[in-house]
């Protein structure tokens, strides 16, 4: 079954790389889901097809005030790490270990510093992970190591064996944490001896999930066998509009990672990046629909904060010190240091409906 024609991939693939936006890339796992969407839906309006093909306001749909990079990762990179570290919490720092992901979402928020790596090519990764650690051996101060990308579990084995080892006999870090979308696109590369390997190292993992329908049973054994390995699980995600922008939707979700062991802890405002319009929901829906989630919800599933990542570290809706409703304009507030965030207009919103969001019934 054919979503997109290879011609309509070819055009929006180079236009995207015009744009620095990230092509099409569907791994066969998730492709099986977007067919079995289209089957029960009989359109391309589904929240799975959202998530990894174009819709038709994808890169037309658009809103004043829209930056490359919202939080400012660019800023926050070493002299000599650009694209490889971003440091902007005292006592962590976030490795950039791959620029390759198992597919592409079409709301990523890391879109602009992802096409920056694919269109300037990194050094070897031995050469990464030698700078990377004389940096970290420096700094004391740095007792945590998020592993992120691109998707960290891309890499081959022997490299994070090699990555594990010496960042315990040449570093400070005592807390490893990986972010991975890869249980849900390519699970299979988590390896009973991938899982060995990261509980030994005692290495926390985020998984990032968006809807409920992407819990597949592939996925389920994976996060087993991690946890059967010692691994401990976490998750976190953005409210995206037309993929999971409905309580109900949030609720089913937020239930199966809780029996997972996996629970949020963080749901994420959109960042308002460059052609991220098509996903992004106003602030007063959304503060409405977490509390609504609250409400209707217990706090053992629910217990995980709304934020939004900014340059100065994540603000909260209590971190509001002003908003102009006329111009949109939000100020948050956070150690002294303000952060402004232009809201989506109410206007565009057209929510997700329910029937469409969780088509299975």
């Amino acid at each position: 079954m054919t979503f997109i024609t290879p011609v309509q991939v070819k055009l929006f693939n180079e236009k995207a790389k015009a744009l620095n936006v990230l092509p099409i890339k569907v791994p066969p796992p998730y492709q099986k889901l977007v067919q079995e969407e289209y089957a029960a839906l009989g359109h391309l309006d589904g929240p799975l097809y959202r998530v990894v093909y174009p819709t038709a306001d994808r890169l037309d749909l658009r809103t004043a005030h829209e930056v490359p990079d919202f939080v400012e990762d660019q800023t926050n990179m070493p002299e000599g790490l650009s694209n490889v570290l971003i440091h902007k919490y005292a006592n962590r720092a976030l490795f950039l270990v791959t620029d390759k992901c198992a597919g592409h979402c079409m709301y990523c928020f890391r879109q602009d510093v992802l096409s920056d790596i694919q269109g300037n090519p990194l050094p070897p990764l031995e050469e990464r992970i030698d700078r990377v650690l004389a940096y970290l051996g420096k700094r004391p101060e740095i007792t945590e190591l998020i592993l992120s990308g691109g998707d960290p579990l891309t890499i081959p084995f022997r490299k994070l064996t090699s990555l594990f080892e010496r960042l315990g006999q040449e570093t400070h870090v005592t807390d490893i944490r990986i972010h991975s979308r890869n249980l849900v696109f390519a699970p299979s590369v988590v390896s009973e001896a991938v899982a060995s390997l990261l509980g030994q190292h005692q290495v926390r993992i985020y998984i990032h999930v968006v809807h409920p329908y992407e819990i597949e049973e592939p996925m389920v054994a994976v996060i087993k066998r991690l946890q059967a390995a010692g691994v401990r699980t976490y998750s976190q995600f953005p409210i995206l509009r037309g993929i999971n922008d409905h309580v109900q939707v949030l609720t089913a979700l937020l239930r199966k990672l809780d029996a997972l062991r996996s629970n949020p802890i963080n749901l994420f405002i959109p960042d308002p990046i460059s052609y991220s319009a098509s996903f992004r929901v106003p602030l007063k829906r959304l503060f409405r629909l977490v509390d609504e989630l609250y409400w209707t919800t217990g706090s053992w599933t629910n217990g995980v904060r709304l934020v939004l990542d900014s340059p100065v570290g994540k603000v909260r809706r209590e971190d509001i010190v002003s908003w102009d409703e006329g111009t949109g304009q939000v100020v948050f507030q956070r150690q002294g240091k303000n952060v402004v965030y232009h809201d989506f207009p109410a206007e565009l919103d057209k929510p997700g409906e329910l029937a469409t969001l969780l088509w299975r019934g």
